[in-house]
């Protein structure tokens, strides 16, 4: 197995089988089921089945109660989940993600432990 970060905030699915896994920092996440795949990404179009999602490395899977959320005060929006936020670095790292901005939560105020930023942008040739 290895890790292939040139797949960062790819979507990929292998063909014939229902779970789908994110591809983060190298590693293939599970997505636990449609709620929270629904609550993060804009759409169910364009999921790979060509990778090989064997030879990835496994990762944790999606926290069940993923959000994504900025704070009223800041434009900076963040994936927040087990405890932790991750600045999401750029609208092009949210199109590459394909995370859905109609589904940020919008808070007053908040504080959250910074977890490592999510920063790949472009497609993989």
């Amino acid at each position: 197995m290895g890790l292939r970060s040139d797949l960062d905030g790819l979507r990929v699915r292998m063909p014939g089988t229902d779970t789908v896994y994110l591809i983060d920092q190298g590693k293939k996440r599970g997505i636990p089921n449609p709620q929270v795949y629904n609550a993060l990404f804009r759409t169910w179009d364009n999921i790979h089945l060509d990778i090989d999602i064997d030879a990835i490395t496994t990762g944790k899977v999606i926290d069940v109660n993923a959000i994504l959320y900025k704070i009223l005060s800041d434009p900076s929006v963040f994936l927040y989940e087990y405890g932790t936020r991750r600045l999401i670095k750029s609208p092009a790292v949210m199109d590459r993600y394909q995370f859905d901005s109609n589904r940020i939560y919008v808070f007053p105020s908040i504080v959250f432990p910074d977890g490592p930023e999510i920063t790949k942008t472009g497609r993989p040739d």
